[in-house]
């Protein structure tokens, strides 16, 4: 399980820097830890639906959390 961490918040964190900075490497490591928090919930438990629901709600947690960012910080995409 540590490996899968690893490499999801190292693949978020290079596609961060690549396209927002420093800012956007500790955003894509967070997301990707996210992700492979999910992928760990679906792989280690029975119950998939739970893991379903889960997932589900930390995207729709990040895709607020990317408009509020968006909308209050003056991003420009």
């Amino acid at each position: 399980m540590a490996v899968i961490y690893l490499t999801f918040a190292v693949f978020g964190a290079a596609l961060g820097y690549g396209q927002w900075g420093v800012g956007g490497a500790i955003l894509g490591a967070v997301l990707g830890g996210m992700i492979a928090s999910g992928v760990a919930i679906v792989l280690n438990t029975p119950e998939r639906m739970e893991a379903a629901i889960y997932i589900v709600l930390a995207l729709l947690f990040l895709t607020l959390l990317v408009w509020l960012i968006i909308t209050f910080w003056g991003v420009r995409l």
